[in-house]
């Protein structure tokens, strides 16, 4: 689903980096439940700004600006025992490129927490171009996140010229779904993967009476011509939703198109799935959103061929 204030990061500047307060997002509330009491603390406490992270500016190669490489051995796609992330550049002749996608999905690199989908994307693509990687698997545990970021990542997944399967290793909701969609196949865990949850909320923050209490009163003064100028807002915050639910209609329009159009084993009746609820993964089987449940062994398998 998409909300308006429903994520923080471990640095002040990661509220602006990411739209924390006024930007669209696409997340399933009770995953971003968890991230409120964060978010209050850097509302109400002062803080110091810090760098933005790059995650593919780091020496050390994690699972946040790498991939994992499965190679044939015995006639049988392995993990290397040791599990380390490298670049795509330095894949082994003939394997399968393992990225994750966890915790929160957002545009750029978190401080504290997984990289970006630009992160992500740029590995996607360098995936692309290496001719010693035959398929890729995104290993994915989210409960969704900014909808820049769904976006950023969907269109690297467009352009792909090689297999791409989705796994879903636990949950694949809203934004995590959007991007699940657009792979060639999405694989399921176990029965209690939850899936969906395409919808589209917004949670308007309205702090005129925090500010009054620390003795600090707005005034907003626009431009003669500026009538329409954040009137959604306004209207929102003085008890009149209907502006801000026609810009959540024009969002959740365009992320069902984007579910129909990447799947086209989905239930046609789409009352079914694009209503917001979150599936368990035979339930997504049923409904078209997933195209099976398996192990994470035997997906990597899919490409021995």
């Amino acid at each position: 689903m998409i909300d308006c204030i429903i994520f923080a990061i471990n640095n002040i500047d990661m509220l602006y980096l990411h739209n924390i307060i006024n930007g669209c997002w696409f997340i399933e509330e009770s995953f971003a439940m968890n991230y409120y009491p964060i978010l209050l603390n850097w509302i109400t406490q002062h803080h110091e700004f810090s760098r933005p992270r790059n995650a593919l500016a780091e020496d050390e190669i994690t699972m946040d600006n790498g991939v994992q490489f499965a190679s044939l051995r015995n006639d049988a796609y392995q993990i290397s025992e040791y599990g380390y992330y490298g670049a795509p550049e330095d894949a082994p002749k003939n394997s399968v490129a393992i990225m994750t996608i966890n915790g929160v999905i957002t545009k750029y690199d978190q401080d504290c927490g997984p990289s970006g989908m630009v992160t992500k994307a740029n590995l996607l693509n360098r995936c692309f171009q290496e001719d010693n990687i035959k398929a890729v698997i995104l290993n994915i545990d989210s409960g969704g996140g900014e909808g820049e970021g769904m976006m950023v990542l969907q269109e690297a997944l467009i352009s792909k010229n090689k297999p791409v399967v989705a796994f879903v290793n636990g949950m694949a909701a809203s934004a995590a779904y959007g991007i699940s969609a657009v792979c060639d196949k999405i694989i399921a865990n176990n029965n209690m993967a939850l899936v969906g949850s395409i919808g589209t909320y917004m949670t308007i923050a309205d702090f005129r009476e925090y500010y009054s209490r620390q003795g600090i009163k707005l005034q907003e003064i626009y431009a003669t011509k500026s009538t329409d100028k954040n009137s959604e807002y306004k209207e929102a915050i003085n008890g009149n939703p209907d502006p801000v639910r026609k810009m959540c209609d024009k969002f959740n329009e365009s992320f069902i198109d984007s579910i129909k159009t990447n799947r086209s084993d989905i239930n046609k009746d789409e009352k079914t799935w694009s209503t917001g609820k979150i599936f368990f993964a035979d339930e997504a089987i049923d409904n078209g959103l997933i195209d099976g449940i398996d192990s994470f062994n035997n997906v990597l398998n899919y490409f021995n061929t």
